[in-house]
């Protein structure tokens, strides 16, 4: 059977491609860290139809910067290029900032447990 047709990949679905892939190497789960991700990815395309991909992030102290960088290369293009059959030319990473997410965490966890601590009935002696 012959069948003729055509299939275009818009930039948003490469984008949103690009974002669960960052997602998945910086492990982040929260909806506002995703957007702000989201916001911050652009995708280019080449006059061949091309991908290029420039992300702005905020990335862990203590960490190697250079290292989380090329993790997030490898898999922002290994997914791109696998779910759209499209050529990554390139991934560029700058790093905007660098944020200190485990004491953020601990902050977070401290501020639920001082609200349930909060809400707790008070039990009274007999």
């Amino acid at each position: 059977m012959d069948f003729k047709g055509k299939i275009d990949i818009s930039d948003n679905a490469i984008k949103e491609i690009a974002v669960r892939g960052v997602c998945a190497v910086l492990e982040v789960t929260d909806e506002r860290r995703i957007k702000r991700i989201r916001k911050s990815l652009d995708i280019e395309r080449s006059p061949e139809d091309n991908v290029i991909v420039n992300i702005r992030l905020t990335l862990p102290f203590g960490k190697p910067l250079v290292g989380w960088g090329k993790n997030i290369m490898e898999r922002v293009k290994f997914d791109i290029e696998r779910m759209t059959d499209l050529q990554v030319l390139a991934v560029n990473v700058t790093v905007e900032d660098i944020e200190e997410s485990e004491m953020i965490q601990t902050k977070e966890d401290e501020s639920a447990e001082e609200e349930n601590e909060q809400s707790k009935p008070i039990e009274e002696k007999e």
